[in-house]
């Protein structure tokens, strides 16, 4: 038997009027939608255009960066953050990172930063002097890279790193490389991104510089010196970084450089220990503000009160001033200086000059301290 077709109302096709009803309530449904998330930044804590750093760690979920921006007071509602992140198809393409609103940005804005992984440019001045564990840290501290991982990719470059950049010395580590500089990076680049964009500017400063320096000491119709070559005052480009490393952490007025550079040269030439403190100092685990006498017995190719000509490396990363210092030293027959106070040194001729100049400056440093007291 077939079926009763008893009690069934035929269906109703809308009409015109019907079907645009239908139409203005989607419409009017969509942009009252599109107004929430637009005008979901006025109802966050705290005062409008205010800027705020968030960070958001690594693999953190869609649902966890709603209840940080939150907290943050970024956004005034965790629900319509993770409905509309749902709605856009971002859940999953969140991007950790450093990043910067401003109280009262729509929530619209603030997926697509977040999604896009637009983090907050982060600028860094490295001061000349710094050693790699020093710069390593900075950029721990900074946000910009683990200190581990740039500990790790300093110490021991790998081989790709000195296939692009040759003028790192074989089978040394990226201490005197990192060129001090100021720099712009987004935050949590990571190391690799750092370190590389660090020995870029080294190469199109210091390099170049050294180049030019070594090109000027070739003979006429010679081959130009690869990185290493003789310089005009006799030492190789990996001896002039280290000493200019040195002239670096001893120098505290800038036209003191050259000068500084002249007296280790004249030691150089005559065979003396350079006798550097700095060079001490490299090797304790902390400075010291002075040094002891059996700091200066300590066992250390870097010694440069027991081991005679440059250490093996150098000892922080020297700025573009104190390498020109060492390829244009101060002409002279300095060769003993001590530092006053103030910061300037004493330059001396003779040992005997020298122990003149340090008496009358540890003089001037007890009287001071007795006037002080």
């Amino acid at each position: 038997m077939g079926r009763s077709r008893v009690g069934r109302r035929p269906r109703r096709r809308l009409g015109p009027a019907g079907a645009a009803v239908l139409v203005l309530a989607a419409v009017a449904l969509a942009a009252t939608g599109l107004a929430l998330l637009g005008a979901s930044g006025w109802f966050v804590p705290g005062p409008r255009g205010e800027r705020v750093v968030v960070s958001i760690p690594d693999r953190t979920p869609a649902s966890q960066i709603a209840t940080i921006l939150q907290r943050e007071g970024v956004i005034s509602s965790e629900r319509l953050f993770r409905l509309a992140v749902r709605a856009a198809g971002k859940a999953s393409s969140l991007k950790s990172g450093q990043y910067e609103f401003v109280r009262g940005d729509s929530m619209v804005s603030i997926i697509e930063r977040v999604s896009s992984g637009r983090v907050m440019a982060i600028k860094i001045t490295g001061p000349g002097g710094l050693t790699s564990r020093q710069v390593a840290k900075l950029m721990g501290d900074r946000g910009l890279a683990s200190e581990d991982d740039m500990v790790a990719l300093i110490d021991n470059p790998p081989e790709q790193v000195r296939a692009d950049f040759p003028f790192i010395h074989e089978g040394a580590s990226l201490e005197g490389y990192l060129f001090p500089d100021t720099y712009e990076f987004a935050s949590g680049v990571g190391a690799v991104k750092v370190v590389r964009t660090m020995l870029r500017r080294f190469e199109n400063a210091a390099q170049v510089t050294l180049d030019a320096a070594a090109a000027n000491a070739t003979p006429t119709g010679a081959e130009p010196k690869a990185a290493g070559g003789q310089l005009p005052n006799g030492l190789t480009q990996r001896e002039a970084l280290i000493l200019a490393s040195i002239v670096e952490r001893e120098a505290r007025i800038e036209s003191e450089r050259p000068i500084i550079a002249g007296v280790f040269l004249n030691r150089l030439d005559r065979s003396m220990p350079l006798q550097s403190c700095v060079t001490v100092q490299y090797i304790l685990p902390a400075t010291k503000e002075r040094l002891l006498n059996k700091d200066l017995e300590i066992e250390s190719p870097y010694n440069t009160y027991l081991v005679a000509g440059l250490p093996p490396g150098p000892i922080c990363s020297p700025g573009l001033a104190s390498i020109r210092a060492v390829l244009e030293p101060e002409p002279g027959d300095y060769l003993y200086f001590v530092a006053s106070s103030d910061g300037s040194h004493v330059f001396s001729r003779t040992y005997s000059e020298h122990l003149q100049a340090k008496a009358r400056i540890e003089s001037e440093a007890r009287l001071g301290r007795q006037v002080g007291r």
